[in-house]
């Protein structure tokens, strides 16, 4: 039988739950309410009561018709007394142990299921004749008989609740197993996306650079100091992209540099129809995030965004932690959502794919929106969590 991994948190929050669950949780329909104290004391008189009226139906037929309230309301205490003493051991027992008790397994597992509930039967017992008749404890309690009796019932009570979570075992074995190999398929996905980046990293857009080396031959004759500062530009843009494609992670100050060679690559190309401006705070400087994650959002702002307009624009980059979060946005002045590749919210194929990217990396804890400005343009919103270390500060 497979083990599921002991780190998988999953596998952990499931054992919790079992080891703290109700027996009556075991029948699927009660799982439809939230677990809390209240709800357990409700089961646990529904169990009671179940008990009550079972017992009362082995002894009915063979009772005159004035001793059936009697027996009814003896079987009532009796079946009460001991299913809220099963129910108190096993509160004292799961705070005594505490986390502990997620991490039985085997023999003790199943002497804990065993022994709990068989001293909550005689605890039980011993408390209905009190609320009964005290008088007559010492003949319904202290004889060999009754103890045999109730030895054999306890036996019996604690077996029934053994099988059955024998059977919510299984059913978690199972789940375990499933929660295992997601996470195992959650983590290859995750691993293909990052070997996709890589290579994605490796590589030049072609056009884009067939345009910036043909710009630089372009000014070596009119005007060579802005070839050759055009040319230096490109090489700090190359040096920055290279090396981020050999790292899985780095610092958000390390990303910012690597936008800013590309912006000044662009500003040489584009003159004065492109302006930036970029505000980050010092603490999400230091932040640790993938690779490339904001690069495609500012290549995206300026071909479709800003060199579709004539007169150009400012591209403006805000980096901050607000709470639990990293938020990003990058606005331009562009065109908005006019040209073809951005006519859909969604923001054209390199958005999606940046989308995907992030819940895949951060699930449901990271998010991409985009909108368009009110005075033009678009802005491109990233929410990312922040690491634990972090977060724990």
């Amino acid at each position: 039988m497979m083990k599921p991994a002991p780190a998988n948190p999953v596998s952990l929050s499931l054992r919790k739950q079992e080891a703290n669950d109700h027996p009556l949780a075991l029948i699927p329909y009660f799982r439809r309410w939230q677990p809390g104290i209240l709800r357990d004391l409700v089961y646990t008189f529904m169990l009671g009561l179940g008990f009550a009226l079972f017992f009362f139906a082995l002894y009915a037929y063979n009772l005159s018709r004035d001793q059936l309230m009697a027996q009814l309301w003896n079987n009532f205490v009796i079946a009460m007394s001991i299913s809220y003493s099963i129910h108190i051991l096993f509160a004292i027992s799961s705070f005594l142990l505490g986390p502990g008790l997620e991490k039985i397994r085997g023999w003790k597992w199943a002497a804990y299921y065993l022994i709990v509930p068989g001293c909550g039967v005689f605890a039980g017992y011993f408390l209905a004749v009190v609320l009964i008749n005290p008088a007559a404890l010492h003949l319904h309690f202290f004889q060999p008989g009754v103890i045999f009796n109730f030895a054999i019932v306890s036996v019996l009570v604690s077996c029934v609740l053994l099988f059955a979570y024998l059977i919510r075992e299984r059913e978690l074995q199972d789940k375990e197993k499933i929660a295992t190999e997601q996470q195992r398929a959650l983590e290859s996905e995750r691993r293909a996306l990052e070997a996709q980046l890589r290579m994605l990293q490796a590589q030049i857009e072609p056009h884009f650079l067939y345009n910036t080396l043909a710009n630089a031959v372009g000014l070596i004759q009119p005007d060579p100091a802005r070839a050759r500062l055009l040319l230096e530009r490109l090489i700090d843009y190359l040096r920055a992209t290279l090396s981020a494609s050999r790292d899985s992670d780095t610092l958000l100050q390390g990303e910012i540099d690597t936008i800013s060679a590309y912006l000044e690559l662009m500003k040489l190309r584009m003159g004065e129809r492109l302006r930036y401006r970029i505000e980050m705070s010092d603490q999400a400087a230091s932040l640790s995030i993938p690779p490339m994650l904001l690069q495609p959002v500012v290549e995206n702002a300026i071909s479709h965004g800003l060199e579709p307009k004539i007169e150009g624009g400012e591209i403006l980059l805000n980096a901050h932690v607000e709470k639990d979060h990293l938020h990003v946005t990058i606005s331009d002045t562009g065109v908005g959502f006019q040209t073809v590749a951005s006519s859909k919210p969604g923001g054209g194929v390199g958005l999606a794919n940046l989308r995907e990217r992030i819940a895949a990396l951060y699930g449901k804890q990271g998010s991409l929106s985009i909108t368009e400005n009110s005075a033009g343009g678009v802005s491109v919103s990233l929410h990312l969590p922040l690491p634990p270390e972090f977060t724990s500060r």
